[in-house]
């Protein structure tokens, strides 16, 4: 399992996320890369196992966006040929490589067409803000809370957060977080 860490504003310390992020470096012992979107922190621990190329390693790129995530999308080859039809490409055989050019193509209703267990953190660089969410059934762990100055910190386990946040809380299954609100897409 991967480890995705997102500290979402420009409050976000690198030496601070660092302490919290690499608590959790056994859960993605293959490689790990944190990246400045200009408005703060993504981090990921891969696990390889969709694409064990280097070409499959988190954050994913597209036109300034940014997307970290710790999940299998079932079927996705199906939707990256929709996507190839619209002119995408793709560099990996990553499964998780398709949430951008979804999330382009249909914004926050695409977490309602993934068949799929996972926890995400989309960086949008043209509204300089952040999205993130969780699968129906909440397989894949995601928690959160609040900075000192009020900005908001997931991460894939409790640990990474310690020191970071006042209190820890676990992201609602079947939601995202946009715009400072949690939003329900799928209540199973």
């Amino acid at each position: 399992m991967c480890t995705i860490m997102g500290y979402c504003g420009s409050s976000a310390s690198l030496e601070v996320f660092e302490k919290g992020f690499y608590r959790s470096l056994s859960r993605g012992p293959d490689a790990s890369r944190i990246i400045d979107t200009g408005n703060g922190l993504l981090g990921f621990h891969r696990l390889a196992i969709m694409d064990l190329t280097p070409s499959g390693m988190q954050p994913f790129e597209l036109d300034g966006n940014y997307v970290v995530c710790n999940g299998e999308l079932y079927g996705f080859e199906k939707q990256r040929e929709e996507l190839k039809k619209k002119g995408y490409t793709f560099k990996s055989e990553s499964d998780c490589e398709i949430l951008l050019p979804l999330y382009r193509e249909y914004g926050t209703d695409m977490f309602g067409m993934l068949d799929a267990e996972f926890a995400c953190i989309i960086y949008d660089g043209k509204t300089k803000s952040y999205i993130a969410a969780r699968d129906p059934v909440g397989i894949r762990p995601l928690y959160y809370g609040y900075d000192k100055a009020g900005t908001i910190v997931f991460a894939s386990e409790p640990k990474n957060l310690v020191g970071i946040v006042g209190e820890i809380m676990p992201f609602p299954p079947g939601h995202y977080y946009k715009d400072g609100e949690f939003i329900c897409y799928c209540d199973i």
